[in-house]
């Protein structure tokens, strides 16, 4: 159920968001971020305010005084015009352990609540300019992230999967070697409200006790928790259903009913009910380090679906992947106050009677299929992806580096099967990482029920849980973390020696690089303990990178972004335990060979007709590259009203538009320089014709094309009216090479040429002027 906190951060979104921004240096982000994306994506009339210690201290005196709003402290005037109600603690006062709450600064955040018809963003613009404000964050709306609730019957696969080995959690092992579970262990499911009397959870539930000190109902403080969807009861049941009682599920830490084993206790925080959530969130999870609960169960998140409409823009990714747990304060004093607290007193020691020292933080990584969270991405937490009944990566569920181990979680039809309220159970529709997470904190808590006591910590805890997952059971690319191995976990060997990755070049290195090159470089990587190892250049390098596909590893190297020259670059993997290995290259950049022409004389191109058309073929293979780099090409007529001219495929076709002639240009490019070719072309206006240029009238000289092909010696003769001779020769003519005469000489009168070549004769007739 991971919440997806969908809208986190649109728009004005962390308008105000300065997690780790002091009190002398207030952050100064700018409001109205992105508002194409949303115009209000927040829960309306509420936002956390961080203040200054002395701004809190006044603020404290002034609602002690009875001023609801502090306006003796802030400024009346400022906050009438905001139209703010009221003001209260994000994390109320927390009787024997207001020491430590008041020591990591959670008394300094506070709820501020005004007219809920104006505009969030204005309301945080308006209240980031007081003095004494640190942060300002907006909240925003919760959603669970299990998909599909229509109860089936389905058996639990998760645990135990005869049909594909590998495919869950390895528990029985667990379940017959070491422990079904153990009261003294409680786990804190900040979720909907389970339901309290359901008959295979009731005995596994901390109750709600009239104190407040046990499960909660945050959405209306009060010790009242009321299911709603079924979403909260079905992770509970999960983790602690009783097992072996003859009905319904089990759960992982259930317990054994017949030999009188108790399960883990799962104390019900309710954030969620049927219109949304509300903003105690926070006091919900510092609710379980302070009454004893040792593990937070988190199925909810956020999404990059900033806006909610089903849909992400490359605008709302952007944004989304813009934000960290800094720009989140409240959220990371929370979890850092839970990990840090859970089971210990006001100093952070280790209570006599808790069985482990800190807790442990459990978060699902969410259901977009997407590779960042800004929350659970956050180290300490053990981010949970999510497999399906065959063992591989379930199709919705998030990825990436951050995420750490993966559960089941079920695709459709082969969902996770668990309770649901009012005594009824949830059928193989329920999937999600909302599914997966509750089994790695049944994990842990198991973990705790037999290795808890004095000087257990939530870090060997955790350590049992990551390292003696499954490494590299999954082929996709997209990284989900190890697969979750109950027995894995119980038989890990914590001292085990910590040993540094080993990485080396696959094949030989390249020690010079054409310009053009663009290469992968294969590499491996071993860890003898199977961790996982994160690989990265040791400095960002233009034209440098490393590519991941499976099991292959490759640095991929672009000569040209790299530039000429000489190159040094280091691939260096980390491990998890932060030892390093690396290997280097080193290699030269040459400078770019130019194409070469090979054919200097191509055949010239004759057109027969003025409407016809010709297609010159084989023009790659009148230029070579030195360095075998791909070649494109163009070309282009010097007479554009010739023909139209076309590259395609390595041809060049040409449609006549007119007779006539022409130099058709040809080049070849490797991208970075090129190499050129001119080509006579001609059009004919119709092939054996002859015509006088311009016309039949002429001045001082006479243009005779012939429409042949090959050059030809023509026989010429001029004669005037009275059939005397005034030009007699012989000249070589082609389509390309037109009969010229000088008549400048000639009378003014008519005229005729006869021009006779390879038996033929063409006389015409023209006029001297």
């Amino acid at each position: 159920m991971h919440i997806s906190l969908r809208h986190i951060l649109a728009a004005a979104s962390v308008a105000a968001a300065l997690s780790a921004c002091s009190v002398s240096e207030p952050y100064e982000a700018p409001l109205d971020i992105v508002p194409s994306i949303s115009a209000e994506p927040f829960i309306p009339g509420v936002v956390c305010v961080r203040f200054s210690e002395e701004m809190t201290a006044r603020v404290e005196e002034a609602l002690i005084d009875g001023d609801s709003c502090a306006t003796k402290a802030i400024g009346g005037d400022i906050l009438a015009d905001m139209g703010i109600k009221s003001m209260r603690r994000v994390f109320p006062y927390a009787g024997k352990w207001e020491e430590r709450t008041r020591r990591e600064g959670l008394h300094c955040f506070y709820y501020v609540e005004f007219d809920p018809s104006r505009p969030v963003t204005k309301a945080s613009a308006g209240l980031r300019d007081l003095p004494g404000v640190v942060s300002v964050t907006p909240q925003f709306a919760l959603q669970t992230r299990a998909y599909y609730n229509d109860p089936y019957f389905a058996s639990q696969w998760h645990y135990v999967n005869s049909r594909y080995k590998g495919a869950d959690i390895n528990v029985q092992k667990v379940w017959e070697e070491f422990t079904k579970g153990s009261p003294d262990v409680i786990v804190s499911v900040v979720d909907e409200g389970v339901y309290m009397e359901h008959e295979d959870l009731a005995a596994n539930l901390v109750p709600c006790y009239p104190d407040g000190s046990g499960s909660y109902n945050f959405n209306n403080n009060t010790p009242t928790v009321v299911p709603t969807q079924g979403h909260g009861t079905h992770v509970a049941g999960i983790i602690s259903a009783i097992s072996n009682n003859g009905i319904g599920v089990a759960g992982v830490a259930g317990g054994d009913a017949q030999k009188g084993i108790g399960g883990v206790k799962v104390m019900s925080c309710q954030i969620f009910d049927l219109y949304g959530n509300q903003p105690d969130l926070y006091e919900a999870i510092k609710h379980g380090a302070d009454n004893g609960a040792v593990i937070l169960q988190c199925s909810w998140g956020f999404s990059p679906d900033m806006n909610g409409d089903g849909f992400t823009t490359d605008e709302e990714i952007a944004l989304y992947r813009s934000y960290t747990i800094k720009d989140l304060p409240e959220y990371k004093a929370a979890i850092d106050y839970f990990i840090k607290y859970a089971g210990c007193d006001n100093d952070g020691s280790q209570l006599p009677d808790s069985p482990m020292k800190g807790g442990v933080a459990v978060f699902a990584s969410g259901n977009d299929n997407f590779d960042y969270d800004p929350l659970v991405s956050y180290d300490p937490i053990i981010a949970v992806g999510a497999f399906g009944f065959t063992g591989n990566k379930a199709s919705y569920s998030n990825y990436g580096d951050w995420v750490d181990v993966a559960a089941p979680g079920g695709e459709i039809k082969t969902g996770i099967y668990s309770t649901l309220t009012n005594n009824s159970y949830g059928g193989n529709d329920w999937i999600g990482t909302s599914m997966a997470c509750p089994h790695v904190s049944a994990v842990a808590a198991l973990l705790v029920s037999y290795f808890g006591g004095p000087g257990f910590t939530a870090d060997e805890c955790r350590t049992r849980i990551v390292r003696g997952a499954v490494p590299n059971a999954f082929t996709d690319s997209r990284h989900i973390g190890r697969r979750l191995d109950a027995y894995g976990a119980f038989t890990y060997d914590l001292n085990t020696p910590a040993v540094a990755p080993t990485l080396a070049w696959a094949a030989e290195l390249p020690a010079t690089l054409a310009y053009n090159d663009n290469v992968k470089v294969p590499f491996t990587i071993t860890d003898p303990l199977d961790l996982e190892v994160k690989v990265a250049l040791d400095k960002p390098v233009a034209g440098a990178s490393i590519s991941h596909e499976g099991s292959s590893w490759n640095l991929v190297l672009d000569a040209q972004k790299l530039g000429v020259g000489e190159h040094g670059l280091t691939v260096t993997g980390t491990n998890e335990d932060n030892l390093t290995s690396s290997i280097s290259i080193s290699f030269t950049v040459r400078n770019n060979a130019s194409p070469v022409l090979v054919n200097n004389e191509p055949e010239a191109v004759v057109i027969e007709t003025a409407d016809g058309s010709a297609t010159v073929s084989g023009i790659g293979e009148w230029f070579s590259d030195p360095e075998n780099d791909a070649l494109s090409f163009s070309a282009s007529l010097d007479n554009v009203m010739l023909a139209v001219v076309k590259v395609t495929d390595g041809a060049i076709t040409l449609q006549a538009r007119q007779p006539g002639t022409g130099i058709l240009t040809v080049t070849a490019s490797d991208g970075n320089s090129s190499a050129k070719v001119q080509v006579p072309v001609a059009v004919m206006k119709a092939a054996g014709e002859a015509y006088i240029e311009g016309g039949s009238t002429v001045n001082d000289k006479l243009v005779v094309h012939l429409d042949i092909a090959q050059s030809e010696e023509v026989a010429l003769a001029v004669s005037a009216p009275s059939g005397a001779k005034v030009y007699a020769g012989t000249q070589e003519a082609s389509v390309f090479t037109p009969i010229e005469i000088a008549t400048a000489s000639f009378a003014p009168g008519q005229y005729v040429l006869r021009a006779t070549y390879g038996g033929k004769t063409h006389n015409l007739r023209f006029v001297k002027r």
